[in-house]
């Protein structure tokens, strides 16, 4: 009996001694905090100087930290929207991905300072570093081509095309190969080093972003942005041997050779999971900071560096289990030690990320990587916006219509009596606010078609203004950023609402029916509402009137109908410039377009989509279908 309960007691010993190995081996903290400002995107270490370099992308710079006193130490000017950086041990250089500008700014750490400028493609978003071949690969992201460039020469020797956006690489120093994220085709393109080819295309999840290497399992992660999950690829087959589920919107990237873990973050939950790779299981999520976006490994200190640029800060992550815990003050400089980093290990990201972008510190006046993005709201915060816009417009359009007459219900003398309860300054004045009545008896009225009149002019501006500070302002990283963007999207509103309106109104008034285009006070506030509190503009700051004329229905529901396929149209035109890699007013019109067209179709008093609906219902269903499907996409795929 004895031995058996020594042999139990045993048992209870060795499992219990097992697990603590094993969370001693997973055990993980942010140990560090450093403040730095401004957007920071991508970092590398450079681990002969021991020192970090911070790509901040709202100020066209590179932040030199040194990890032994988590201070600046050095700034260094570089090219427009710099999003990326890589250390190149062999000559000492950190690359660095100028987005805005189609170049590769060469910095060297002895001097801290740029030695070289590479033109490249379109939109340089990310590196890797071929230790064997001395060189560096460049992901043009705009143009779906990588760029390698001779460290020797600093020239490029090779253009590669790819799939469409890739975004991110990583280097297989075993086999010799460069693996490419396409995070606009779902796959994963293999390059031979040795010939500069195309060996293999890797089929994997949805907006693939983040790529590492793992050389201790001979695997490659690839972070599906989309999906938020990890697919893993072997190199030795090239086939997807497992797909691991992470967080929100994954993105950055990167392995750590000591523990044999993958550190993921994930955007949109300011967190980072890791990954066992010997398990492909998720063995702990860590809270960063705000909107991270890069990050590196350092292998001499068992640390990972998390660029965070939603709250302009670095967090140091270390991977052993005997650390403490502690958070460095707000100045630059952290009482803890910072990190270093593996040769080859790189910080990745990705722009598509649709996410909503929070004004945070301030920052220099010219666009960093905010040109670089396709904006595109979080799903959860669209979804309320379009659901709070819905229901108020819904409500007060319904109280509007009993206010002006309370009790026309009850018919007979009571409707008489009482259909003067409200005075009629105040339902005026109501009706000017809800403007609940679609065809607003306004009076006989003449004019040119096409000539506008004082007050469609007031509201031409009013809505090019609000459009263009609402667009601007839920896509930028620092407020200071506005001021860059505001131009790409005042030349979008004035684009696709003049189209719309013109026609529109045009075609009213050549048909007898005047019509104007006017501020909407309840639609303006909507708008304003649904920007600064869930970063989605979803509703109209103006719209048209049309004056009660007999048969004017079908005409209305025509020019309603034409508005919504016309705005439809521009969407599909801006699309291709995004794919162009024209991503600033690419990106701003189709989030106009998407978002404008859904909302015409509501079929609610006194929006649009109600006058399709009372006129034509499958003519309704269609659009209301197609536009709720596009708005869908765009959330989710983009």
């Amino acid at each position: 009996m004895r031995a058996r309960v020594w042999k139990l007691l045993c048992s209870v010993f060795i499992v219990v001694f097992a697990l603590s190995i094993a969370n001693a081996v997973y055990a993980v903290e942010v140990t560090a905090t450093i403040k730095v400002g401004g957007a920071p995107w991508g970092v590398a270490y450079d681990s002969g100087k021991s020192e970090v370099f911070v790509v901040n992308s709202a100020s066209n710079n590179v932040l030199v930290i040194s990890d032994s006193t988590n201070a600046v130490v050095a700034t260094v000017p570089v090219g427009s929207s710099p999003y990326r950086a890589v250390y190149d041990s062999a000559k000492s250089e950190i690359f660095v991905a100028n987005y805005g500008a189609n170049t590769v700014s060469v910095i060297s750490d002895s001097a801290n300072a740029v030695v070289a400028t590479v033109p490249v493609g379109i939109h340089p978003a990310s590196f890797t570093y071929d230790s064997v071949k001395g060189e560096v690969f460049v992901a043009n992201s705009g143009a779906g081509t990588v760029s390698v460039i001779s460290d020797n020469t600093n020239a490029v020797v090779a253009t590669l095309t790819v799939g469409l956006g890739p975004y991110d690489l990583a280097y297989d120093s075993v086999k010799g190969e460069v693996f490419v994220a396409n995070s606009g085709a779902r796959s994963v393109s293999i390059i031979s080093d040795s010939t500069n080819t195309i060996g293999a295309t890797v089929s994997v999840g949805s907006g693939p972003l983040g790529v590492a290497y793992d050389s201790g399992m001979g695997e490659i992660f690839v972070l599906n942005s989309v999906t938020g999950t990890a697919s893993v690829i072997s190199d030795s087959t090239n086939t997807v041997i497992a797909t691991v589920a992470v967080g929100t919107n994954p993105g950055p990237i990167a392995y750590d050779s000591g523990k044999g873990q993958i550190f993921a973050v994930n955007k949109n939950d300011s967190s980072v999971s890791v990954i066992s790779d010997s398990t492909n299981a998720v063995v702990a999520t860590l809270t960063v900071g705000n909107k991270p976006y890069g990050e590196v490994y350092d292998s001499s200190k068992g640390e990972v560096f998390v660029a965070n640029y939603g709250d302009g800060t670095v967090s140091v992550i270390s991977d052993a289990s005997s650390t403490t815990a502690s958070t460095s003050p707000t100045a630059p400089g952290s009482t803890t030690p910072a990190t270093s980093t593996s040769p080859t290990a790189m910080a990745s990201a990705s722009p598509s990320s649709p996410t909503s972008t929070p004004a945070q510190t301030a920052a220099p006046s010219t666009a960093p990587v905010l040109l670089q993005q396709v904006w595109v709201p979080k799903p959860t915060n669209a979804a309320v916006a379009v659901g709070v816009t819905a229901a108020v417009v819904g409500v007060i359009s319904l109280i509007f219509a009993a206010l002006s007459d309370p009790l026309a219900g009850a018919g007979g003398k009571v409707g008489d009596k009482t259909s003067g309860l409200i005075p009629d300054n105040i339902k005026q004045w109501l009706e000017e606010v809800v403007s609940s009545r679609r065809k607003a008896e306004i009076g006989e009225k003449k004019g040119s078609p096409i000539k506008p009149t004082k007050m469609e002019t007031v509201a031409y501006i009013t809505s090019i203004i609000v459009l263009g500070f609402s667009f601007a302002y839920v896509k930028v990283i620092t407020l200071d950023q506005l001021w860059t963007l505001l131009p790409v999207f005042f030349i979008t509103s004035v684009l696709v609402g003049f189209v719309q309106k013109f026609f529109s109104i045009a075609y009213m008034r050549s048909r007898g029916i005047w019509s104007e285009h006017k501020i909407w006070p309840l639609g303006l506030i909507l708008f304003l509402f649904t920007t600064f509190a869930f970063k989605v503009p979803f509703s109209a700051p103006t719209r048209s009137v049309h004056q009660s004329k007999e048969d004017s229905e079908r005409h209305s529901a025509f020019a309603s109908t034409v508005e919504i396929l016309i705005s439809l149209a521009f969407a599909g035109a801006f699309f291709l410039l995004v794919m162009l890699g024209y991503t600033a007013i690419g990106g701003a019109g189709l989030a106009m377009c998407v978002i404008g067209s859904f909302f015409g179709t509501f079929p609610i008093t006194p929006l649009s989509g109600k006058e399709i609906f009372d006129h034509n219902k499958r003519l309704w269903a269609g659009l209301f279908v197609a536009t709720l499907i596009i708005f869908v996409v765009w959330l989710l795929l983009l």
